[in-house]
Parts: structure tokens; sequence; C-alpha cells
């Protein structure tokens, strides 16, 4: 039986992860079913307007991710650090999920590929069906995108301490949960039942390797009114959104200084979103048709532009195409790389390595997907697709099918 389950939701505390599973939720809790959404607390208001249950605790990770800058170069160690920082994060609220919900236990457990550890023990230790959900490229039993990023960075040196505390943590923390016949690798290379992938199939590079066990509902985007409202202006221009997400990077002061000279003297008028490393001081006096704020309501925006200048992130990148709007990215991280290639490889828009980039080279992005009809054509095609699979409605109905055969 399905209607009226308990499901419990854990998830990473980004914007990218926890965005694409309300609108999830919300449908979730429209059938009847009794959600419980395990999230650090600073997210607690934005989940419970779904209608689901929260229990929140103390995130580990900054509040304000914008404010952190992602290094330029990636190394061994931030690697390793990084391991133990997710793991140590999907963990901290374990004692508060037991305690409340041990008595309470849900039907199934759904949880992020980042933010997944919580919901994976106890999935095994009460015995439950579980969900994965993943917010970008997976991969499949015979393929992965990854693949062509080994040898881009250079991996942590095998004896790195913080490899030894993330082996420590876990080992110990499936012992003290009476999971010692599980080891470390089986628990996180465990493989799913079934993992909803919040990228359309269309944009999932090898998507013929993959069978029913992968149910790619493409972006999820629901209400975002308590992000705040924008109007455009009333002149008439074209509207171009430059954005970096909600993460911040090194050296993004230039990028926008970049983006500033692009496109200020364009007929355009040019919307910033400046997250929490960068500050109008930082670019001097603005132009008219310039508006620079820490932080804009990005649906709002891309509702009504014409060009989206982004970082290739992927949550980002489903959001521009989900509106229609033909990408420019300039990608900071492997992962973006990777979104970035295939952007321009289903030509949906183009990219700019960051060492390539320029306001002469950016303004000619710009301008080109302007007046280019065959990749404006191709985004409104796969617009109309991501609206036709109804996403919200698809991973409802692949959790539901989930509980049923449980």
């Amino acid at each position: 039986m399905t209607s009226g389950s308990h499901i419990a939701f854990f998830n990473y505390p980004a914007h990218g992860h926890v965005n694409p599973t309300l609108p999830v939720v919300a449908e979730l809790v429209a059938r009847g079913h009794r959600v419980t959404y395990v999230v650090a607390s600073h997210f607690a208001d934005v989940v419970a307007a779904t209608g689901a249950e929260v229990i929140g605790y103390d995130s580990l990770v900054p509040k304000s991710w914008n404010t952190v800058a992602i290094p330029a170069k990636i190394t061994g160690d931030h690697l390793a650090e990084a391991g133990i920082a997710h793991l140590s994060e999907a963990f901290e609220p374990l004692p508060e999920v037991r305690r409340r919900l041990e008595h309470d236990r849900p039907d199934l457990m759904v949880y992020d590929a980042f933010g997944y550890a919580a919901g994976r023990l106890l999935s095994r230790v009460w015995e439950l069906p579980s969900v994965l959900t993943a917010t970008t490229f997976v991969a499949s039993d015979t393929f992965s995108p990854y693949a062509k990023l080994a040898g881009t960075v250079t991996p942590p040196d095998p004896d790195h301490p913080a490899l030894a505390q993330y082996q420590e943590k876990l080992r110990g923390t499936l012992d003290a949960h009476g999971l010692d016949g599980i080891s470390n690798d089986e628990f996180a290379g465990a493989a799913e039942e079934l993992t909803v992938v919040f990228v359309p199939p269309e944009f999932q590079p090898g998507i013929e390797t993959f069978d029913q066990r992968h149910v790619f509902v493409g972006p999820c985007v629901g209400d975002r009114a308590h992000q705040g409202s924008w109007q455009r202006p009333a002149d008439g221009r074209p509207v171009v959104l430059v954005a970096l997400g909600s993460f911040g990077y090194e050296n993004q002061a230039g990028f926008y200084r970049d983006a500033l000279g692009a496109l200020a003297e364009l007929p355009w008028h040019v919307v910033m979103s400046l997250g929490g490393l960068v500050t109008t001081d930082d670019l001097g006096p603005l132009p008219a048709n310039v508006e620079a704020h820490a932080w804009v309501p990005q649906l709002s925006v891309l509702e009504h532009a014409s060009a989206f200048v982004s970082h290739a992130g992927m949550g980002s990148t489903m959001e521009s195409l989900y509106h229609g709007v033909p990408p420019v990215v300039v990608p900071r991280t492997g992962e973006q790389e990777l979104v970035a290639e295939r952007v321009a490889e289903l030509g949906l828009g183009r990219s700019i390595a960051p060492g390539e980039l320029t306001a002469e080279r950016l303004r000619s992005a710009v301008l080109g997907l302007s007046v280019d009809s065959r990749t404006q054509q191709r985004v409104k095609d796969l617009a109309a697709s991501v609206a036709g699979r109804r996403g919200p409605v698809l991973a409802a109905d692949a959790i539901e099918a989930r509980l049923a055969a449980s």
C-alpha cells in the first residue's frame, strides 16, 4: 500500500540539492503521504512550506556558501578534507533522527547522493526500502561521465590524515549501529534499486547504458516565492542575467568585472547576482542599465531573460534550459566542465574556459547566441520536452512505485 505512507527525506545543505526536491515533496504531500524531511535548520522554513515535517539540525558547513571561495585549482588535500567534511555533515543529525523516528519509522527512505550516509544507514538498520536522488550526472554499470576527469586532479596522499579520519568515522558509526558486517566500501558504494535523477535523459551522457533503476525526471522547478520577485524594466530592453550560483569562487571579482565590461554598453538590461565575495564597490560606478545585488530571485529573472551568463552549475543550467534561455557558461570546477561540455556538444549554448575569459569573448558569445536561431530552437525543444515530462509528478510516481514494490 502506498497511499498515506510515511516517507523520510535526507538532504545536503546546499540550494542546488534542496531546491529540486521541494516540488517533489509537495507532490507527495498532495497525494496524501506524510513526509519527514531531515535538513539543516536554515532550510527548515522553505521545506516546511511544502507540507513536510522538518527535523532540523545545526549544520557543520557554512550557512552562506557564497562567502567561501572554492579554489581555482583543486588539490588532493581539498578532496581528502571534503570527504570527511561531507561524511561528518551527513551523520550530524543521526542521533536526533533516531530519537524522533525510532518509534515512528518511515516506510521509505529518500536520500541525496551527497547527503546519503544517515539515510542509507537507517534504511539498513531498519530494513527499509530506499531511493537515491541525484542532482547531476550519474554513472551506470558500464559508463561514467566522470572518467574523463581522471588525471586532471592529483589524488590525495594515501596517508593523508583526513582519509584515515573518514574511514575511522564511517567504521565506528556503522559498528555503533550494528552494521559491523558491512565494510566501508560496501556501504559507500552500495547500488540502489532506484535513483531519481534531476537531469533530463537528453542531457545525460551515455543515456543508452541505463536501465529502469534510474529515472531521469529532469529539473523539478517549483514555487520560489519565498525568494522574492523581480520586475522587468519598462524600457523593453532584452535582459541578461549574470550569476555564479550559491557558491563562491576564487577570482570572482574578475569574472564580474569582465561581465560588466562585456555587457554594460550593450542595449540590454543587465542583472548581476554577486554573491558574498563581491560588492558593487568592487565594480565601480554602474550604468543605468545595470543592476547588481548580492542575491536575486533567479527564477523570476530567468522568466524574462534572453541570455544567462553562468558557471555551468547543474542547477543553474537546468533552470536556464527549463526557461528556454541558452546559457553562456564559464565552468569553475571539474563537474561544471562536464556540464559545459554537454551544453556545447548538444548545441544548447556556448562555453568559455575561465582562463580564456575576456570581455570581448563574453560579449561575442552573448550576442552570437541572441541571433543563433538554431540554438534557440534546440533550447525551446528541450524546454518543451522537460515540461512534458512533468518532473515532480514523474518523481513522485517513481517513489510510489518503489513503495509498492517493497
